[in-house]
């Protein structure tokens, strides 16, 4: 049988290694993403490094791409690897309606394989991995390799005891036990403003239960945490950090109790021997793990300095520029949204420059009186950002970098770039029948949402 060994490398991103290939998950090592709005905890590793090991390994490499979110799917370590790496090498990921990977990928020339959802595929060896999705643009996955099965659930995927219930016989089939599961353990993107800190211990709470939920369902012989070792890095999202649970801390949840005996934390670099290993022989590296990240947790870095002010004409131009964008890919589309009501002009308050300003699809760029009810509330820095960027409102939103002034002002900000993020999903006019599928699901759950509520 094939050695295999498990390496913690960052975040979200590990190692897998057998005697035929390597497989890397993932990786973001260095540096900010988001526009500076989100910084790894531990900054100590770099994509040189990464890059030493993969050229040194001898093997075949296989790059695991879950997500297009720059956490998971880092920029510069695209750029890095395609000038970089010497070796054989295919990126892998699963195909979907959100497109961005794969044409991302194709960008920068580096070679690409599908996995299709439920499917096993075979890579080098025994090693085998197997994509299911979560949603549109979300992949959690099954890797095989050694006799041992890992389920890698990352952040966000069966948040709910009926969602891992309901995913189980699919997992089963693939695999007849989980041997490890890899999940994430906190909440990182917009959680509330900055007085909402009772919003983000509720956040922190729910990411205990979705653990805790997923290790009693799936019963795996050991549970590392992943995919929460990050922080908001900005001083206009800095207050996210607050309520946020250092591994230390969670560790010691009554909620967690039973589960304490599996449960086991890596720092950047510890590695997993997944066919000797166990808890038992893990437990001075998790102690070893816990006192790094209370370091790290304890002693972070000055906020970086918010984006720079950008004056209002500079907003009205990228406004433009950005209705331009929207126009070609999905038409008269949005316009045709906010005269039904579907969509509505977006008023957002610019308290750098004491102004506040609506955004409309049919109206354009305009100014209102600084006492009107915004719905939003961010930095001009980052209001141009959000205009100029392909992928803006994913970016801001994740980065967390605004605030809400209305009880609706959340759902209004997402669904007045609705049209942006249906174009870099690729749900567009080329895609006539995909761009109808993606309004239909957006109405339908806007519909079931407000059913919930009517109920509550």
């Amino acid at each position: 049988m094939q050695r295999a060994t498990l390496t913690f490398l960052n975040h979200a991103s590990f190692m897998v290694r057998t005697d035929g290939a390597l497989l890397v998950s993932d990786p973001w090592m260095e540096g900010a993403v988001l526009d500076g709005a989100w910084h790894l905890a531990d900054g100590a590793t770099s994509n040189a490094a990464l890059l030493d090991t993969l050229n040194a390994a001898g093997v075949p490499v296989y790059i695991w791409c879950s997500r297009a979110q720059p956490s998971h799917f880092s920029m510069t370590f695209l750029r890095r690897f395609r000038s970089e790496f010497r070796g054989i090498a295919t990126f892998l990921y699963r195909p979907g309606r959100d497109m961005r990977i794969a044409e991302e990928l194709r960008r920068q020339r580096l070679p690409v394989a599908e996995c299709p959802d439920g499917v096993t595929v075979a890579l080098a060896g025994d090693l085998r991995l197997t994509a299911l999705a979560n949603g549109d643009g979300d992949t959690a996955c099954l890797i095989a390799c050694g006799g041992r099965t890992i389920l890698n659930l990352g952040d966000r995927a069966l948040a709910t005891a009926a969602a891992c219930h309901a995913a189980a016989p699919r997992i089963g089939k693939a695999a007849s036990r989980i041997d490890l599961l890899l999940t994430g353990f906190g909440s990182m993107g917009w959680c509330g403003n900055p007085e909402g800190f009772a919003v983000r211990e509720a956040a922190a709470k729910a990411a205990v239960e979705r653990l805790a939920l997923q290790a009693e369902c799936f019963r795996p012989r050991l549970v590392v945490p992943i995919a929460s070792f990050a922080r908001f890095a900005r001083a206009d999202n800095v207050w996210l950090n607050g309520g946020r649970l250092a591994p230390a801390e969670l560790i010691e949840l009554s909620r967690l109790e039973n589960l304490r005996g599996v449960i086991r934390f890596l720092a950047p670099g510890n590695s997993i021997d997944l066919q000797r290993d166990t808890p038992g022989t893990l437990a001075p590296a998790h102690e070893r793990a816990l006192e790094h990240w209370t370091e790290r947790w304890r002693n972070r870095p000055p906020p970086l300095p918010r984006m720079p002010q950008a004056s209002l004409g500079e907003l009205k131009a990228a406004f433009s520029r950005y209705h331009e964008r929207v126009t070609a890919a999905v038409h008269v589309l949005p316009r045709l949204l906010e005269a039904c009501g579907l969509l509505r002009p977006l008023l957002v308050h610019l308290p750098d420059l004491r102004q506040t300003v609506e955004l409309s699809y049919r109206r354009g760029f305009h100014l209102r009186p600084r006492e009107t009810a915004a719905h939003v509330a961010m930095f001009s820095g980052t209001a141009l950002q959000l205009l100029r960027a392909e992928d803006g409102f994913d970016s801001v939103y994740a980065g967390g970098c605004f605030w809400t002034l209305r009880r609706s002002g959340l759902s209004s900000f997402g669904r007045f770039f609705l049209p942006q993020r249906m174009g870099r999903r690729g749900a567009d006019r080329r895609r006539p029948l995909k761009m109808g599928g993606y309004l239909w699901r957006t109405l339908v759950r806007r519909m079931a949402r407000r059913l919930q509520a009517a109920l509550r």
